[in-house]
């Protein structure tokens, strides 16, 4: 996962709860468009858990980083925009893939229970420094860290389908095209930067490991 900085919520909700009285600050009634506008330039309009492109609002839906359904939370967590990510598939009517039974990301953590000894959220400042990407667009959790081996389940970041995805835009961006170890080098580096339309690239984060590995080969082939 690549890491997100969130920035101030959203003017629109901002001032939603300003004028809305108690009882309707509920997540139901939050304005929810704006809301996912803002969270796909911060992420660089990437899915926040899997990496994937995200083009508009209607293509993604609001997770909650911890569920709403889990107990104990503070007064209105549930439309805390620090606890709030864009995330595929669409829960938008009409929209394909459906959130129904999608088979990794965000919809297959569901309501589990999460905290910080059994899941890594791209908010924590070192998330890209605890999984560990491969050219075959596996991924595995460094050292003993439990809570990345315990994330990687609850998204289901080793998904077959999700796996293919990642190898091919590594074969894309890496393998396939004859790099020197400089501009793979150069690669890591700029896979990570947003475009002038604030795009940055899918799977950079994987892209980004791999190309580091390939350059490091070249310089010991060399």
């Amino acid at each position: 996962m690549r890491r997100i900085t969130k920035g101030q919520e959203p003017e629109e909700l901002r001032r939603w709860k300003e004028a809305e009285v108690l009882e309707n600050l509920t997540y139901a009634n939050m304005p929810k468009t704006e809301v996912k506008r803002q969270m796909l330039v911060e992420q660089g309009y990437l899915c926040a858990y899997t990496m994937q492109r995200i083009s508009t609002p209607d293509d993604c839906h609001i997770e909650h980083v911890v569920p709403r359904s889990q107990p104990n939370q503070p007064p209105h967590m549930d439309i805390d925009y620090a606890n709030l990510l864009a995330c595929i598939p669409s829960n938008t009517p009409g929209h394909k893939p459906l959130i129904d039974n999608f088979p990794y990301g965000a919809p297959k953590k569901g309501g589990t229970h999460v905290d910080m000894n059994n899941f890594v959220s791209p908010l924590q400042e070192d998330v890209e420094r605890r999984f560990q990407y491969a050219a075959d667009g596996s991924v595995k959790h460094l050292g003993n860290d439990s809570a990345a081996e315990s994330t990687i389940k609850i998204l289901r970041l080793d998904h077959k389908e999700l796996v293919d995805l990642r190898k091919a835009a590594i074969e894309e961006r890496v393998l396939d095209v004859d790099l020197s170890a400089h501009e793979a080098e150069a690669l890591s580096r700029a896979i990570m930067t947003a475009d002038v339309a604030g795009r940055i690239p899918e799977f950079c984060l994987a892209i980004s490991q791999v190309a580091l590995w390939y350059a490091t080969r070249m310089h010991e082939i060399n």
